[in-house]
């Protein structure tokens, strides 16, 4: 079995808490710093798991303009740019309307609006990868396979 990356000084984690351990350190830093660690975290699951990429969600307005929350998801962007090995992909993705969707209509409990969340990450992917075979289906239908 893998043995799981974690930040120095975390408590040990049960399994399936990769993304607990990233969202804890968000939460517990603060300053531009925090990116740093996220970017390392990142970066080090990503290699873990041998990911091609990452996706981030974008949080546009629903009227399509950018908020203020898109500078810093952008200014995460870059510190992940920077600690990235060669070849490992990022994707900055509309995340609009995500966790509405997978909440549903109303209000809802935190309990309920964390597991929200987790399924709104779990709708961006899906949206990515449907993204991915609807252009892998176009290329070699017009000839170009990579």
């Amino acid at each position: 079995r893998r043995r799981r990356w974690q930040p120095p000084g975390a408590p040990p984690q049960p399994p399936g808490a990769d993304a607990w351990v990233i969202s804890r350190e968000r939460r517990e830093s603060s300053g531009p710093s925090r990116f740093a660690t996220q970017a390392a975290a990142i970066c080090s699951l990503a290699a873990e798991l041998d990911a091609g990429g990452v996706v981030l969600g974008m949080p546009y307005l629903a009227d399509g303009r950018r908020s203020r929350e898109c500078e810093l998801v952008e200014a995460a962007a870059e510190r992940l740019r920077e600690a990235a090995p060669p070849g490992l992909r990022l994707l900055l993705w509309d995340e609009t309307w995500t966790t509405r969707l997978a909440l549903g209509p109303g209000r809802h409990s935190a309990r309920r609006q964390h597991w929200g969340h987790a399924a709104a990450a779990c709708l961006l992917l899906q949206d990515v990868l449907g993204a991915a075979e609807v252009r892998a289906y176009a290329e070699r239908r017009n000839g170009r396979v990579e």
